[in-house]
């Protein structure tokens, strides 16, 4: 089972051009939520600042990224066989869908660590990554959902908490609206020119 999860991660495909929009709510001692909307192209990334705490900005803030690795990319993302000791720990259901779950242990200790792998039962794709993560001393846990969007596999949500201070912080991912193209057109990743000012009067 292990090695035919091994063997659909190494055939899985990335989408060569996409759009997608996102949403980033924190909890905690400083509460906020912002919207994104991404167009990627390889390492290529050009983000744009739509929404703040449920206000659209009159204009988005844009910023264009050249070199951009993508920290939720399956791909990157899911554990190795070769890098991980999995433990069986039973099927069970997702929906309609038959799934296998493992417990996860890393080789060595690294500041990032699955813990939990969901596997699909049909695609042998990860469903649910459930991890730990070491930052400046803080100790958090999170969660990140994949799913089949069109014919590729792309997450869907992520989780995180942490106790900063005392305080507990969570913060929250939903992915959405992922369009799907050949390619981008190359001005789509040209530095935005500054705003004219407004005339005065």
């Amino acid at each position: 089972m292990l090695a035919t999860y091994g063997q659909a991660l190494d055939a899985l495909k990335s989408p060569p051009a996409y759009i997608f929009e996102y949403t980033f709510a924190h909890h905690g001692a400083h509460p906020q939520s912002i919207e994104h909307r991404v167009f990627r192209q390889g390492a290529r990334e050009r983000d744009e600042l739509v929404g703040v705490n449920g206000e659209k900005l009159p204009h988005p803030e844009i910023r264009v990224f050249l070199q951009h690795h993508d920290p939720y990319d399956v791909i990157a993302l899911a554990p190795r066989p070769e890098a991980y000791v999995f433990t069986f720990e039973g099927e069970g259901k997702q929906g309609r869908n038959l799934v296998y779950i493992f417990n996860a242990f890393a080789r060595g200790a690294p500041k990032y660590e699955v813990t939990r792998l969901v596997i699909d039962g049909k695609s042998f794709l990860p469903l649910q990554v459930d991890y730990r993560a070491t930052t400046g001393g803080v100790v958090g846990s999170g969660t990140v959902m994949f799913a089949k969007t069109d014919k590729y596999w792309m997450p869907q949500s992520a989780t995180a908490r942490a106790a900063v201070n005392g305080d507990l912080q969570t913060e929250r991912i939903d992915w959405a609206r992922y369009q799907f193209f050949p390619n981008l057109p190359p001005s789509t990743f040209a530095e935005p020119r500054a705003p004219l000012p407004t005339p005065a009067g």
